[in-house]
């Protein structure tokens, strides 16, 4: 102990209480030889003699320190030979699981008793760190579960309105409106609906906010688009000797549609609006417009004619030809043979 600081413990002062540990720090330092009033009140000047007696007083009750009378008028102070404990602390314990009380008291919440068990060790695990006392564990138990009941409850009723677009989804009436509002034609939109409809069917993902993507997809496509369109905004006719810029193979590109397919369409499109004799400012868009329809189209065809030749091969292939006049003469086809045919087409329902 030096003449400006005095040591004491902080567990023995949260269990004896603040002065008391002071002074039993001070009697600590002093050892065997212990200290005597006076000598305690020169060094604890900040406390009169009242006080002093009086936490004297206390750490003799509880046995911490004895006082060896010197004389009739002189008694030294000196620390017992004792371990002093600071308050015991409360951990949880791997083997802790909820009584039964707390369990019907759950379940009065509507929460399952399969669910309260499944939480116990996340709730373990998380509270075996922390300090608490025996009886506090069920209560934090039933807010834990609580708790972990309601997100599971709003995490459930988000799933229950998630779905797979349908094949004949359409964007609300607000929707369309944002986004005319913020400047997208019309016409635009509605030929982007098929396209995007086939896309997310594909992905097989379900969700509660296909508008909110619908907008989102149509206005990157609207900003690819107006990216394609020519620098002079002045419209003019489109003549034979009209190309696509760069920025049209470059959006053409995202599409995944084949640049030697696109060229393919292109003598068609300038044939057409030739003839119609209207003026564009942006024949790029408008050619994008048109290769995605006959790729929409060509595609559509190309199931539709493989469908067709399948079936022309099957029909073929259980078909009787008619035998010629020389083969007649030849052909003779038992009772037996032409039962058995007639049992195979019925199997068959030819």
């Amino acid at each position: 102990m030096s003449d400006s600081t005095i040591s004491f413990s902080k567990d023995v002062a949260s269990t004896i209480g603040l002065s008391e540990a002071v002074l039993l720090g001070i009697l600590k330092e002093s050892g065997r030889q212990g200290l005597n009033l006076e000598e305690l009140q020169e060094v604890l000047t900040f406390w009169n003699e009242k006080e002093l007696y009086e936490y004297l007083s206390n750490l003799l009750s509880k046995g911490l320190i004895t006082e060896i009378k010197e004389n009739s008028n002189s008694s030294i102070f000196v620390v017992k030979e004792i371990q002093v404990h600071s308050r015991k602390r409360s951990y949880m314990e791997n083997s802790w699981q909820p009584e039964k009380e707390l369990l019907d008291q759950i379940q009065e919440y509507g929460i399952p008793e399969e669910f309260t068990y499944s939480q116990v060790e996340d709730f373990k695990h998380l509270n075996q760190e922390r300090e608490g006392k025996d009886k506090t564990w069920g209560i934090k138990f039933l807010r834990f579960v609580i708790k972990q009941w309601r997100q599971k409850e709003a995490s459930d009723n988000q799933k229950k309105k998630r779905k797979p677009i349908d094949s004949n989804w359409k964007p609300t009436d607000e929707a369309r409106e944002i986004l005319v509002k913020s400047g997208v034609d019309d016409g635009f939109i509605e030929k982007e609906i098929p396209e995007f409809v086939l896309y997310w069917n594909e992905k097989r993902e379900e969700s509660d906010i296909w508008n909110s993507k619908f907008i989102s997809h149509i206005r990157r496509q609207w900003s690819r688009f107006q990216d394609i369109s020519e620098i002079d905004d002045t419209p003019f006719k489109i003549d034979s000797r009209w190309l696509p810029n760069e920025d049209f193979y470059d959006v053409l590109s995202l599409t995944e549609i084949p640049k030697e397919f696109a060229d393919s369409t292109m003598a068609e499109f300038i044939l057409y609006w030739k003839e119609t004799g209207q003026s564009l400012n942006s024949w790029n868009s408008k050619f994008l417009q048109h290769v995605k329809f006959q790729w929409q189209k060509y595609n559509q065809d190309k199931n539709s004619k493989g469908q067709n030749l399948m079936d022309k091969r099957i029909e073929s292939s259980w078909s009787i030809s008619k035998p010629n006049k020389i083969e007649k003469k030849s052909l003779k086809v038992s009772e037996q043979t032409k039962l058995n045919f007639k049992k195979l087409k019925e199997k068959h329902q030819i």
